[in-house]
């Protein structure tokens, strides 16, 4: 079993090096209160997340339009890219040898990148996926239902016009 999350901090990195998680204490028994409370403030996509198609679709699907079924995933495929994308790429369908299984449900793409987690090559300048994954995915894989990677975004923060095409492409 492998963990696939990352606890949030107020070091946590996020996207572009973006700023705004703050932890703060309401009450503290060290402080003679009756029990320790917090305040959390953060954005939705800070730390491990995940996009829904709310996200680019003011109509589109948030959290509470899924079950807890949908989350639950017997057919799992990971497809390691390490060592094979580099700083700013846009990955596209070249970088990818895949056979189509219509049973996979959830897509895992390892690009190495979550080694660099804290450093500006995971929040400057990451890889991104390419729009053009999105149809050739579906088409490869008839039930998927879920991607996941260890970028901090399905955006390269060095192209985001094309990582707006992706998420338009990915999530609607």
């Amino acid at each position: 079993m492998i963990f696939l999350s990352h606890f949030l901090s107020s070091n946590t990195p996020l996207y572009g090096n973006g700023g705004g998680i703050n932890f703060i204490p309401e009450k503290e028994i060290q402080k003679n209160d009756s029990c320790n409370t917090m305040n959390l403030s953060f954005s939705n996509h800070s730390g491990t997340h995940i996009d829904f198609p709310v996200h680019f679709d003011a109509n589109g699907k948030s959290l509470n339009d899924y079950g807890p079924e949908f989350w639950e995933f017997n057919h799992i495929k990971i497809v390691d890219l390490s060592g094979k994308v580099d700083d700013s790429q846009i990955i596209s369908k070249e970088n990818f040898d895949l056979d189509s299984d219509v049973n996979t449900e959830l897509l895992l793409i390892i690009t190495g990148y979550g080694i660099l987690r804290g450093t500006n090559h995971y929040t400057l300048t990451p890889p991104g996926l390419s729009s053009e994954l999105a149809p050739l995915f579906r088409k490869k894989f008839s039930n998927l239902r879920c991607l996941g990677m260890d970028l901090i975004s399905i955006s390269s923060y060095s192209n985001r016009p094309e990582g707006r095409k992706a998420h338009h492409a990915f999530l609607n």
